[in-house]
């Protein structure tokens, strides 16, 4: 199995709280893949969305292992009903306890647990395990770790969602410029974060909870994270969703945001 820990460390150890979140998000994942091995019944929330007994179990076992931890903490989960007890706790954890319920059901290796604590609005840690790949990826990252701006590549990978580019819904992009479709968010964050690619890009709403881990993995890769609109994103909101995505290293970054901004 895949273990990748990236690490930017500054006026707290958050070494405890990252064993824990590894175990409890890599014991999730497990149970949720044995779950899909052997079956398991699915609904629908309101309106479209998918929702299984997998998705159910990993929260009941993420919250469990979490909030015992770390009681004074703070819970924000896809699969919790939400209450304003959080924002007044200077720490919370922002769990989804399968980002791309969907691929998981089809079968496409294309899903995740996702994990991340959030202090004082900016998440510090963020854990994303993909069991069908065996991909863990774990990072905590409390400073600023942009790579130099660096020099501006001619040609570029976007990851960017399956239904964005089914749909042709990726807006248009500059020259030198590839699209490559990922399912889950998480996960999308967490191959951008080990490399395998050079940019990703949403112009949809995102709740915190689908790209918090992500944004700390990328930022402990150099990367820059803002919203679409180029602004910084904060979490543990009142209204806990993100205004798309644009990540990307700094020179990079740089060109999009103004490409954009010239299409607005």
């Amino acid at each position: 199995r895949r273990l990748r820990l990236m690490g930017v460390m500054a006026d707290h150890d958050y070494s405890e709280e990252l064993r824990i979140a590894v175990e409890a998000t890599r014991a999730a994942g497990d149970e949720v893949a044995r779950m899909r091995r052997e079956g398991l019944r699915y609904g629908h929330k309101d309106g479209r969305e998918l929702v299984s007994e997998a998705d159910i179990r990993a929260a009941e076992m993420l919250h469990a292992a979490l909030t015992a931890a770390f009681p004074s903490d703070g819970w924000l989960s896809e699969e919790h009903t939400d209450t304003a007890e959080r924002l007044g706790r200077e720490r919370a954890w922002v769990v989804d306890p399968i980002d791309g319920t969907r691929e998981f059901l089809m079968g496409v290796p294309e899903y995740a647990v996702s994990v991340a604590l959030v202090v004082r609005g900016e998440p510090v840690l963020g854990v994303v395990y993909n069991p069908a790949a065996e991909d863990l990826q774990a990072a905590v990252c409390t400073d600023s770790a942009e790579d130099p701006a660096g020099l501006l590549p001619s040609h570029f990978t976007v990851l960017v969602g399956r239904n964005e580019k089914r749909w042709n819904e990726v807006p248009p992009l500059p020259r030198g410029a590839k699209t490559t479709a990922v399912g889950s968010v998480a996960y999308r964050l967490s191959r951008l974060a080990g490399g395998h690619g050079d940019a990703c890009l949403s112009g949809y709403g995102r709740a915190e909870w689908d790209v918090a881990a992500g944004v700390v993995l990328c930022k402990a890769a150099g990367f820059r994270v803002t919203d679409v609109l180029g602004h910084p994103m904060r979490f543990n909101q009142p209204d806990p969703y993100v205004a798309g995505l644009l990540i990307a290293k700094p020179a990079l970054h740089g060109v999009l945001d103004q490409w954009f901004r010239r299409l607005r």
